[in-house]
């Protein structure tokens, strides 16, 4: 099997063992781009956010008709001028009542909300449960006379009309969006057998929004693939860190599990979901899910982290906090880069190279703590009592000050505030080749801290298993992230993460 290419000082990784073949035109007439063609391409806009949106759309609309109709009936038709209040909690209650009730029928499916056809029933419907409930409710609690009936008959009126009109609207849009390509994901295949055959046949006649961009496969030379083959896996790896990859199906026989098993483990450091379209139903690897590719059983081995909202959170979450913090320390910027000039020669704030998000290299900034710039294919590590560590840099290193730029890194969106801590280059191509799974901490942003840091794993790495703890709990971190773990972890690193005896 091949085994993953040794990078380069620049990060471009290298072919490794076998034939490297350049990636070639491709399925669905689209044409491979060479691995050292850099590509910006746009995320595909999430299903679930779509349809989270126009749930808490739908009750707004039913909400909102609530009011419209009190205002309408009875203030400037009955001429009362009743309180709102009672008006507007039924109308909440009644809101929330018809969306779980629409949810529990499957409306807020994307594939309903993209088809007009069953949506009217079930709109109906929730809007029936949600007014017998209320009736029930105002009857038991003897209220429901102080609630005028014409009111609630113009309410749910009005509820219905908002509600199709949403979903008219939200119907073609979604048909316009998907016209676009703006829900397709990007599918690798590695395997070019009987499998993949069958997968790129049945794709090309789904309309579940998939579209072939590459086929990979690592073929001896007595062997003949059944499809055009762009290169192997290094070649897979390398077109991944270049192009948007959504989902990487392994679509071979289960006859070698120790090589799916090499193959998910190496794959793997990709932000993608892998998958595997095995031909025997025997599976011992414990899957994630199972999925219906068109009568195609396919298993989800591996899932890209944060999907539906929460990027858009985190997203949010980083703007917001670092936005708040830029303008509490704007004063120690000023000291700290005034001490630093007055303190050694050199510029005040430190540049270096460091690998993000899926391996893509952005430029680090730091406020300078040492008398050198290193920035090359060999950089030493920092170490107790370093020579080349300033006065001013000693105390910025020890209580983490050094780190206050990299706010602009979050501001810029190379970084996140939460995440893997990034390293330099030289160390990330040496770490990567020691220690198994390392390059998975590139599924997400790298962060100011993490979890890592705030148990105690930060400094100096100057043996493989203390990487190997930082690296375990980087991995930990990506696997379960949730907002109150960010904010956990925030609150963690000023008693954990700056001031620690490891930091020097």
């Amino acid at each position: 099997m091949m085994s993953l290419g040794k990078k380069s000082g620049d990060g471009e990784r290298q072919p490794a063992g076998g034939v490297s073949r350049e990636p070639s035109g491709l399925v669905n007439g689209e044409m491979s781009r060479a691995p050292s063609e850099p590509a910006r391409e746009q995320t595909p806009v999430s299903k679930r956010v779509v349809s989270d949106t126009i749930m808490c759309v739908d009750g707004v609309a039913i909400f909102l008709a609530a009011l419209v109709a009190k205002w309408a009936y009875i203030v400037a038709f009955l001429q009362h001028s009743p309180e709102i209040g009672p008006y507007a909690v039924v109308g909440a209650v009644g809101a929330v009542i018809a969306v779980a009730a629409m949810h529990y029928q499957g409306l807020y499916d994307f594939e309903v909300l993209s088809e007009a056809r069953g949506q009217t029933r079930r709109i109906f419907l929730g809007l029936v449960a949600a007014a017998m409930f209320l009736v029930a409710i105002g009857y038991l609690l003897k209220i429901s006379e102080q609630y005028s009936r014409g009111w609630f008959a113009v309410w749910f009126t009005l509820s219905a009309f908002a509600v199709l009109a949403v979903h008219v609207v939200n119907t073609r849009v979604l048909r316009w969006l998907r016209a676009l390509g703006a829900f397709a994901r990007n599918i690798v295949i590695y395997g070019s057998g009987d499998i993949a055959e069958s997968v790129i046949r049945r794709v090309a006649m789904s309309p579940m929004n998939l579209r072939v961009i590459g086929v990979f496969d690592d073929l001896s030379r007595d062997q003949t693939a059944q499809v055009p083959v762009s290169g192997g896996l290094s070649d897979l790896i390398s077109f991944g860190q270049q192009r948007r990859i959504d989902e990487i199906l392994i679509a071979m026989p289960m006859t070698n599990e120790l090589r799916i098993a090499n193959l998910v483990e190496q794959l793997s450091l990709l932000p993608a979901d892998i998958r595997i379209c095995p031909s025997a139903t025997a599976f011992r690897i414990p899957p994630k899910r199972l999925l219906d590719y068109e009568g195609l059983a396919v298993l989800e081995l591996e899932r890209r982290p944060m999907e539906g909202w929460a990027p858009i959170i985190k997203n949010v979450e980083d703007k917001l906090l670092v936005s708040f913090l830029l303008i509490a320390f704007a004063p120690f910027f000023v000291l700290i880069a005034l001490a630093v000039k007055l303190d050694s020669r050199g510029p005040a704030i430190f540049k270096q190279r460091r690998h993000g998000f899926n391996h893509e290299v952005f430029t680090l900034y730091k406020f300078r703590t040492m008398h050198v710039v290193e920035d090359g294919p060999g950089i030493a590590q920092a170490t107790r009592q370093d020579p080349r560590i300033t006065r001013v840099g000693r105390f910025l290193r020890k209580t983490s000050l050094d780190e206050l730029p990299q706010l602009f890194n979050v501001l810029r969106g190379d970084m996140s505030l939460v995440g893997p801590r990034p390293h330099a280059l030289s160390h990330n191509e040496y770490y990567s080749t020691v220690l198994a799974r390392y390059a998975n901490r590139h599924k997400v942003k790298p962060g100011m801290t993490g979890w890592a840091q705030v148990n105690g794993y930060r400094g100096e790495t100057d043996t493989p298993e203390k990487m190997r703890r930082r690296v375990e709990h980087d991995l930990w971190y990506i696997e379960n992230w949730s907002v109150w773990l960010d904010v956990k972890i925030l609150a963690m690193t000023p008693f954990y993460g700056f001031v620690n005896t490891n930091a020097f």
